[in-house]
């Protein structure tokens, strides 16, 4: 993910750990404060700006108004996303008293842009307009008489960005799951989908695990692994409410070599491989009280 490796690089070239200015909360990393205050934002729509070891503060960017104090004597750092590229000059509210500079750290996607800030006069106030390639930054500027108060760098996270990285690793669990299914309705007859039902727990390590197991209201499909092509097939037994065994016939279809078929329903059954003690089992049961594949679905 983009946003969060860019946070992670700056994280060891700078930080040890971060905390959450206001909570006080530690975080390993600066990646990790940024991610927990990403979803806090989802769910509430307020971040906190997060505070690393060397003084630096990390402001959510729209969240606030941030603010960097310097002092007459010492330089203050503004630091831009990594990658980011400013489209012009800074624009500051008063430019006599207030000098600034751009230097870069880096180099290619991982170079840093530094605006470089110098008040020539103490107890004054200015804002500064940063305007890049991705945003515009707003921030306020004080030059402070104590030199205690001095702020040496602020940086930024953006917690919508975060945000929205997580949510497109959601859909593409959601486009890979799609496929998944595609490839499943694939391997029945036409016209059977809408009779299928998935609801099947499958427990147990044996090297040939089915991957899916369903039923068209008919017969019961089995979908074993490649690696039955080239082993020897398990023995599959049908459990009745004592768990008492009883052998079944299973074969192949004549489509596909790794998917067998059972012809009538069963409500738990077991692959067994091997013998003399050294068996591994894998347990299948119906779970008719879940709802079928196609409804869970809803047509998609």
């Amino acid at each position: 993910m983009k946003m969060l490796a860019a946070l992670n690089a700056c994280l060891f070239l700078v930080v040890s750990h971060a905390a959450v200015a206001e909570s006080g909360k530690k975080f390993l990393t600066l990646e990790d404060a940024a991610v927990a205050q990403a979803q806090k934002w989802r769910q509430t729509g307020v971040a906190k700006p997060i505070i690393s070891d060397d003084g630096r503060i990390n402001y959510p960017f729209g969240q606030y108004m941030p603010k960097l104090t310097c002092t007459i004597i010492r330089a203050c750092d503004i630091q831009l996303e990594a990658g980011e590229l400013t489209t012009g000059q800074p624009i500051a509210g008063d430019s006599a008293r207030w000098k600034f500079s751009k230097r870069v750290s880096g180099s290619g996607d991982s170079a840093v842009t530094h605006i470089i800030v110098k008040p020539v006069d103490t107890n004054i106030e200015t804002n500064l307009i940063i305007t890049t390639d991705r945003r515009t930054y707003q921030i306020d500027l004080y030059s402070s008489p104590n030199e205690k108060d001095y702020l040496n760098m602020i940086g930024f996270y953006y917690p919508d960005e975060i945000a929205a990285e997580w949510d497109e690793t959601t859909k593409i669990k959601d486009r890979d799951q799609r496929a998944h299914d595609r490839l499943v309705a694939a391997e029945l007859a036409p016209g059977s989908a809408d009779k299928l039902d998935f609801a099947y727990s499958i427990d147990g390590d044996a090297p040939l695990r089915p991957e899916r197991v369903y039923n068209d209201g008919l017969k019961v499909y089995i979908k074993m692994p490649d690696a039955i092509t080239t082993s020897e097939a398990p023995v599959l037994v049908l459990l009745d409410k004592d768990d008492k065994p009883a052998l079944v016939n299973w074969r192949p279809t004549a489509s596909d070599p790794t998917l067998y078929q059972v012809d009538k329903l069963f409500d738990k059954a077991m692959l067994v491989v091997g013998a003399d003690g050294d068996e591994k089992k894998v347990t299948i049961t119906w779970m008719k009280n879940r709802r079928s594949f196609w409804s869970r679905l809803g047509g998609n």
